[in-house]
């Protein structure tokens, strides 16, 4: 019997492999001051959410264990998690000391990057 619940694959087989991830709507808007990006994550929480700054943006992972639905039951050791990850690109120069992150009870994270003139570096043309 084919349970309708999990996603299906080719021929409509049963594809068993990660939960599908949840939809997430990323917005991005640049002031002359700041970087804003709000991310809506709608079944996460704060604590399944990191930001990390890395060398040309910002990477978001957003990551949970899956929960089993009713009448499931452990078979095994291997534990299934849902992973979202997405990066914006950053073009100028920041450090963690310009970046603000909140996690909103609407589950929307805010992340600000304020432009910090002392980070700019200029190069004297010979």
């Amino acid at each position: 019997m084919v349970n309708r619940n999990q996603p299906m694959g080719l021929f409509n087989f049963p594809f068993f492999g990660p939960a599908p991830e949840p939809p997430v709507r990323l917005d991005v808007r640049q002031t002359e001051t700041e970087l804003i990006i709000e991310a809506t994550f709608p079944e996460f929480e704060k604590e399944h959410i990191k930001v990390e700054l890395v060398r040309s943006g910002v990477l978001i992972v957003a990551e949970k264990p899956v929960e089993r639905g009713e009448g499931e039951e452990e078979t095994s050791k291997t534990v299934q998690t849902t992973r979202i990850e997405r990066f914006v690109p950053v073009h100028f120069p920041f450090g963690e000391e310009d970046i603000t992150a909140t996690f909103s009870e609407d589950n929307v994270l805010k992340v600000v990057i304020t432009k910090n003139d002392a980070h700019r570096k200029f190069i004297p043309i010979k």
